[in-house]
């Protein structure tokens, strides 16, 4: 590794490493435009106009800081390499008012074959430079779309849990949006074919149904908790990850009790344990449920919280979590966040299982600073008996 943290890199790669920390001025991590336009040319033996460089800086800089980064420019140079004629010796590239001609015939380009990359066909530099630069954003698009596509087939059973969003329509919320590296929404409906049944018979590929490596019975119990505006998508959760949650023992407050019992109720006798029931939140029941868990019942919690609502036992939801901070436990807040957690949890039963992945379902735990608080205490209940001891 170099003193930056790069990865062992191979030949090839750190080729080009060294070549982008050469124009990588005060080591800042980043190419400014001007930069970057200086580490094509060197690795590509052709020049670049300015307007191609933008194009380029547009297109791969993924989160949208106005700069390129290494693993930024790797992307980019790995799709321009793969595009590159067999030419060495440097030559202008083509002038940006015919980057994106659709004509592949036109004044500039006449005779060119637009699909081959041989010598002959790429004589004339500046075509060449032109259609790489536009080949290589269009590949770039196109993998990205096909990408986000398969991860969306696999979250269709949770597209309403998850409600991924659209850029706004609003020009400038839009352009804001694109700063902050929004995804593009998905129409779940183009995803299948129209003659298939698939959109209506497909499973959830992220919930297989397995064995697990601990009973139920040997682990703390998981608690599920969701305000009444989350009851719905903690349902859908639920439905959506049954396989997994049923190698739990199951608590929760009332309502979300009640709601496990009707999802679970097709289960056979003795597949779903449930652990203690407590009441409805403003009732008590996250009281009962810091309760449970400072007492060593509760391992994890997923806790789907309103943003939108206020709420009258604000008050014992602060104290959950804040106990959960105390006891390093195990929680979810967001739906997002538990289907992160969920493979963690399936990797951690499937097979042999590995618990040391999810200790609080095993262990009694605290926070790194809790010893130093039990000290101060300490010191604080010593002080006052050598008072007591002195008077």
């Amino acid at each position: 590794m170099d003193k930056r943290g790069s990865i062992i890199m191979n030949k090839a790669e750190s080729s080009v490493h060294d070549v982008f920390t050469k124009y990588d001025k005060g080591a800042k991590g980043y190419v400014t435009r001007m930069e970057c336009k200086s580490v094509l040319e060197e690795l590509f033996s052709y020049e670049f106009e300015l307007e191609h460089v933008e194009i380029l800086y547009k297109e791969f800089d993924n989160n949208k800081d106005q700069s390129i980064d290494y693993q930024e420019f790797k992307v980019m140079h790995g799709y321009l390499k793969e595009l590159q004629p067999a030419k060495k010796e440097r030559r202008k590239s083509i002038d940006i008012n015919n980057l994106f001609s659709l004509n592949p015939f036109n004044s500039v380009s006449a005779g060119f074959p637009y699909d081959t990359y041989d010598d002959k066909a790429l004589s004339t530099a500046e075509l060449a430079m032109g259609t790489i630069v536009k080949k290589a954003i269009k590949k770039s698009r196109r993998d990205s779309t096909i990408m986000l596509k398969a991860i969306a087939k696999s979250v269709y059973p949770l597209r309403d849990v998850l409600c991924i969003q659209d850029y706004p329509e609003d020009d400038e919320e839009n352009e804001r949006a694109g700063a902050m590296n929004m995804s593009v929404q998905i129409d779940f409906d183009d995803l299948f074919d129209d003659d298939s049944d698939d959109d209506e018979e497909f499973g959830n590929p992220m919930d297989p149904d397995f064995v697990s490596a601990f009973p139920a019975s040997e682990m703390r119990c998981l608690a599920l908790v969701s305000h009444n505006g989350m009851k719905k998508t903690m349902r859908e959760f639920v439905i959506a990850n049954k396989n997994l949650l049923k190698k739990f023992r199951l608590t929760g407050t009332n309502s979300t009790m009640t709601m496990l019992r009707e999802v679970f109720a097709d289960e056979p006798a003795g597949t779903v344990i449930f652990g203690p029931s407590c009441a409805s939140g403003p009732l008590g029941g996250d009281a009962e449920l810091v309760a449970h868990m400072v007492n060593g019942k509760i391992g994890g919690i997923y806790f789907f919280q309103d943003p939108m609502d206020s709420h009258p036992h604000r008050a014992d939801i602060d104290c959950l979590v804040r106990q959960v901070l105390v006891h390093n436990v195990m929680i979810a807040e967001t739906p997002t966040s538990a289907l992160m957690i969920n493979n963690c949890l399936r990797h951690a039963l499937a097979g042999k299982g590995k618990p040391e992945l999810i200790p609080s379902f095993f262990f009694s735990l605290q926070s790194p600073t809790v010893e130093a608080y039990k000290r101060n205490q300490k010191s604080v209940v010593d002080a006052q008996k050598a008072l007591i001891k002195k008077g």
